[in-house]
Formats: C-alpha cells, sequence, structure tokens
C-alpha cells in the first residue's frame, strides 16, 4: 500500500474541525499544516501566489497600514468606503484591530517554530488578509455572519486560491457531506456566489485600501468590478 500523502495526525485536526467548524476555526488549521505539509503543495501553493497579477510588486514592498480605529473614520462623509467601513465594523460589533492582532499571533507562532515552512510571503499575505478583510466585505456586501463569512471566503479563494480559504472550502464541504446536511443548500449558494463574484472583479488583495478612505464606495466597486446588487440573500443577510 502507497504511503500516505496527508498526515495523518493532522488529518485527525481535520476531522475535529469537519465535526465542529466553530470549535476548531480553520486559522488554527492553517497554522498546524505547514510542519508536515507535502513540499509540493508548499511550492505550489507559493509559486500560485506569485503569478497573481500584481502580487509580486505587493509582496516585495511588504505594505502593512498602521492600525485604523473607528474614531479615526468618523470625518468620513457619508457613502465614502470609510464610512461604509465604519459602519461595517460598528453595526456588527466587530473587532477594529483584527489585523494588528493576527500580526502578534502569527509572529508568536513564527517564534516558536510552528511556521519554520511557511514561505515567507504566504506569511505576509495571510497577515495582510486579516487586515483588509473587512474591507472586502465593505466591498462585497457579505455579512459577518456563517453565510456571509462562507460567501467572502469564496470571493477571497477565487482571486488568490489561498491555502486558508482552500482549507475553509474543505471543512464546510466536509461538514455538510457527513455531519449537517441541511446546510447544503445555503452554504453552496453563498460559496458559489462569492466564488463568481470574486472570478468576475478584478483582484483587490494589492490594493492599499486605507489610502481610498475617501473615495465614493460606488465608484471604488465600479473601479474593481464589484456589483453587489443581486447576491443570493442568504450571503448578504444570513
Amino acid at each position: 500500500m502507497a504511503d500516505p500523502i496527508v498526515d495523518r495526525e493532522f488529518a485527525e485536526k481535520f476531522l475535529t474541525a469537519v465535526d465542529r467548524p466553530f470549535d476548531y476555526g480553520v486559522y488554527l488549521l492553517f497554522h498546524d499544516w505547514w510542519a508536515e505539509a507535502p513540499d509540493e503543495a508548499i511550492e505550489a501553493y507559493h509559486q500560485d501566489l506569485l503569478s497573481v497579477d500584481g502580487a509580486q510588486d505587493f509582496l516585495a514592498e511588504r505594505y502593512l497600514a498602521d492600525p485604523l480605529s473607528v474614531a479615526d473614520l468618523e470625518g468620513c462623509e457619508p457613502g465614502t468606503l470609510g464610512h461604509a467601513y465604519r459602519g461595517f465594523i460598528v453595526d456588527n460589533g466587530l473587532e477594529e484591530n483584527l489585523g494588528r492582532n493576527y500580526k502578534t499571533f502569527n509572529e508568536e507562532l513564527h517564534a516558536s517554530g510552528t511556521l519554520d515552512r511557511l514561505p515567507e510571503d504566504i506569511s505576509y499575505t495571510i497577515v495582510r488578509g486579516f487586515q483588509i478583510h473587512d474591507f472586502l466585505h465593505t466591498l462585497t456586501g457579505f455579512t459577518p455572519k456563517p453565510t456571509g463569512e462562507l460567501a467572502q471566503a469564496a470571493f477571497h479563494f477565487a482571486q488568490l486560491r489561498f491555502p486558508y480559504h482552500a482549507m475553509r472550502v474543505a471543512v464546510t464541504t466536509g461538514y455538510m457531506a457527513f455531519v449537517n446536511p441541511t446546510v447544503i443548500l445555503p452554504a453552496m449558494d453563498a460559496l458559489v456566489e462569492g466564488w463568481i463574484l470574486g472570478r468576475a472583479a478584478d483582484n483587490t488583495h494589492f490594493e492599499r485600501w486605507e489610502d481610498q478612505l475617501n473615495e465614493p464606495l460606488a465608484e471604488v466597486r465600479s473601479r474593481v468590478g464589484i456589483a453587489p446588487d443581486g447576491l443570493v440573500p442568504a450571503a448578504m443577510a444570513g
């Protein structure tokens, strides 16, 4: 019998996430994978990231914005990206320093040796991804509720084909297949909607959204090809 490719100890962690996705989050699974990940998979993910339009220049710059607080956004006029972003954070009771806190967590894992095999480009991209995650929610209109987060993950996945979002899709489809088939319709609607929107839009991951706070939201959406009108109700509201 051929040797396994997926490390079996990691597979147990994956199944733990499939059992109860909210108890063992994908962000934990993502960090657990690298120690025993196949070299070929790591290299394929890295090369695919480098192949995305605009990636290499942005990766070389390693841009990370200074933390934004909701107080910093109070002067943004209604209708602007900054005003809508502030509303998304405040109205949904979200963490305003998600990106900064994740950066600290990432640095601690690197210091522990857990992420020794994680390519630096991918490490930077996940930190930056947490920093802009809620900006992209603001652009797409997807809510921070479960189906909205699935749609947002599929949007990210369509644009970057990133391991974090691949794992989110894998855990979700495993959960619906083996644990709770009642979520098949809303979950698949959300995943497909986010994927289609992400494929249709220009890549949104290599922009300095923090420099565009005072631009009209409608104009920003139009420029990158995002038209949230007509998205599936579950992704917008559930």
